[in-house]
């Protein structure tokens, strides 16, 4: 995840609510939706083809950078590290009692009514248990305080009157065409967690998908055989070019599908993933790329943890549309769109704007950015970028300390390659770009650095070293990993 500039307003932002049932049976009638429901009925917001013009650019800013990633602190009073456990609250189904947790430290539940989430619940464990009552109390907190949970809960009785007005207008909206889908998964050398990845795209609630799996310059044939022995009913190509945005780029060429969805070989998709992303193409043809909710798999390790206290993937739990206008730079700050672990777009769009950069991303000098660069082009081009958190993605993060160490290095690599390359093709965007590098170095690299000396228990100063000096070292590595994305290119008489 990127830090958003500070001095970078939002000019064209909504945030949209997400439909799900209402709240005031799920817990006790003692405990309705607040007050501030009726007030969302009476005063809808106003939309115009999917997109809200911001009344106070600053304050919409300032809204989207506390409502961002979902933070989970590591709690370590004692300074002994235990686990968190991840549990998931479907409060329609009720609350459980949850025992033999006396490894963990707390539970972190993800809360979702109908099947969507609107937060997070985190609840300490006593003697290895945690009651239905505290998680319950959480369940309240978050229903009266979180703006997505009320609004959330006030969308879904406008949705019961909408399903309810659709059944005399037309068909069931399971009848009704649905776009078609290829998910694709790049993969190199991971056969253990592609085989889990896989699994669950097997799982998927969708109609008809058609699944590519890429393998990018293998060096043994472990992912055909895993593909042939284990998931026959899949897609498999091989891309002999090295780079994970070669192996995009060959993705899309193969695709079947009018919507491609990107997801990684680290991850699990959730049931309902590929439903979420395609009914927001599905409401609004001028939408061309969307992203979803990313949340830990697991926090079994300190690194786990870490990785969630310097904010994850998450985006926070409210539906926003981005598009950007001719005169705007926000849009540089490309991270707080989505993550490449969960993307999805139309498959016309690339005749528009090209394909991803193979200069950028995982298996290059530049270890990262591709997908940071692709948000940017197409809201840069004038299309519709749109974050829907009922598309959900477990991502599993890296476990020892040693491997986060080298992420935030080459996320600060990635994150800094990707605004040179930007800085060559978009000159218009030179200064927005100085500002932008400027804010990360003093602000988000050299501030945290030195807050971590006054403040020693903070977030580990080595991790912030490691990203800083990545952010340093990406200031030099676009223009060489260009000249080598070339001399692949020119090898396979493609160009780059």
């Amino acid at each position: 995840m990127q830090p958003l500039a500070g001095d970078e307003p939002f000019t064209r932002l909504t945030e949209e609510v997400s439909s799900t049932t209402g709240a005031e049976s799920i817990l006790s009638p003692d405990h309705p939706l607040p007050a501030s429901a009726a007030q969302l009925l009476a005063e809808p917001p106003t939309v115009t083809n999917g997109v809200e013009q911001a009344a106070d650019r600053n304050r919409a800013f300032e809204r989207l950078a506390v409502e961002g990633a979902p933070r989970i602190k590591p709690l370590l009073a004692d300074h002994t590290f235990r686990p968190i456990k991840l549990i998931e609250l479907d409060v329609e189904a009720g609350l459980p009692s949850l025992t033999g947790l006396e490894r963990y430290q707390a539970v972190h539940a993800l809360v979702r009514m109908n099947r969507r989430p609107i937060g997070y619940v985190k609840v300490p464990i006593r003697r290895g248990f945690c009651s239905p009552h505290r998680l319950a109390d959480g369940v309240r907190q978050l229903l009266s305080s979180a703006p997505a949970a009320t609004q959330l809960a006030v969308q879904s009785m406008l949705d019961v009157e909408r399903r309810a007005a659709d059944t005399f207008q037309g068909p069931p909206a399971h009848e009704k065409r649905q776009s078609t889908v290829t998910v694709a998964v790049c993969s190199r050398e991971r056969t253990e967690d592609l085989a889990v990845c896989l699994q669950a795209i097997g799982e998927l609630e969708y109609p008809d998908i058609d699944v590519l799996v890429v393998d990018n310059a293998p060096s043994s044939e472990a992912t055909r055989r895993l593909m042939e022995d284990r998931f026959p009913q899949f897609r498999y190509v091989r891309e002999p070019r090295p780079g994970l945005d070669w192996a995009r780029n060959r993705a899309i060429r193969e695709t079947k599908g009018e919507i491609l969805a990107f997801t990684d070989d680290d991850a699990v998709v959730d049931p309902g993933w590929v439903s979420a992303l395609v009914s927001v193409f599905d409401e609004n043809e001028d939408v061309m790329a969307v992203t979803g909710l990313v949340i830990p798999l697991e926090l079994e390790t300190e690194a786990q943890i870490l990785f969630e206290e310097y904010g994850g993937f998450g985006k926070g739990f409210l539906r926003r549309w981005y598009q950007a206008l001719p005169s705007d730079s926000w849009h540089l700050s490309a991270g707080w769109f989505g993550t490449g672990t969960n993307m999805a777009f139309r498959r016309s769009i690339f005749n528009d704007i090209g394909e991803f950069d193979p200069a950028l991303d995982v298996g290059t000098r530049t270890n990262g950015g591709g997908d940071l660069e692709m948000f940017f082009r197409l809201l840069e081009e004038g299309h519709l970028l749109v974050y829907e958190p009922a598309a959900i993605v477990r991502h599993r993060h890296r476990r020892t300390r040693g491997e986060l160490k080298t992420q935030l290095r080459n996320h600060g690599i990635g994150f800094f390659s990707y605004l040179m390359r930007t800085a060559r093709v978009y000159p218009a965007q030179r200064i927005g770009i100085l500002r932008l590098a400027v804010w990360w170095l003093a602000r988000w690299g050299i501030g945290r650095l030195l807050r971590s000396f006054v403040q020693p228990r903070g977030f580990p100063r080595d991790l912030i070293v490691a990203e800083l000096l990545g952010a340093l070292v990406g200031l030099t590595r676009y223009p060489r990993a260009l000249r080598e994305a070339r001399r692949v290119a020119v090898a396979y008489e493609e160009p780059a």
